[in-house]
């Protein structure tokens, strides 16, 4: 499994209830249907004013899943999914980054690696 991370913004002018509104829509309406290899969207807004209003977490199945992703945003359905997006997201400005390691740390098991490297 790969996992993404997008910190978005909004576009100007719109209220943050609403951008949050589109933006799970959004989600509903075009993510589950054009990317059903995602295991799961997580999208958060965050409580304090900042650069980002928000992160998405996504779920792939592998880079080569991310990456046909990528390439399927140049044809015509993917570039009216993106439309849509630009509506109330800067999707310029909304960087994405690749996981490339994850461990979780606790009391209990010490430190459990997800992925990346030592996951093997």
């Amino acid at each position: 499994m790969l996992k993404t991370f997008t910190f978005v913004r909004m576009q100007p002018g719109i209220e943050r209830d609403d951008f949050f509104r589109h933006w799970c829509a959004h989600t509903r309406d075009y993510d589950l249907r054009d990317h059903p290899e995602i295991s799961l969207n997580r999208l958060i807004l965050f409580d304090q004013p900042g650069d980002y209003v928000g992160m998405a977490e996504n779920h792939w199945p592998d880079r080569e899943a991310l990456d046909a992703a990528i390439r399927w945003y140049e044809t015509p359905p993917g570039i009216e999914h993106n439309r849509n997006l630009e509506e109330f997201m800067d999707m310029a400005n909304s960087p994405t980054v690749v996981v490339s390691h994850e461990v979780e740390v606790s009391q209990e098991s010490g430190i459990e690696w997800k992925s990346g490297e030592a996951a093997g």
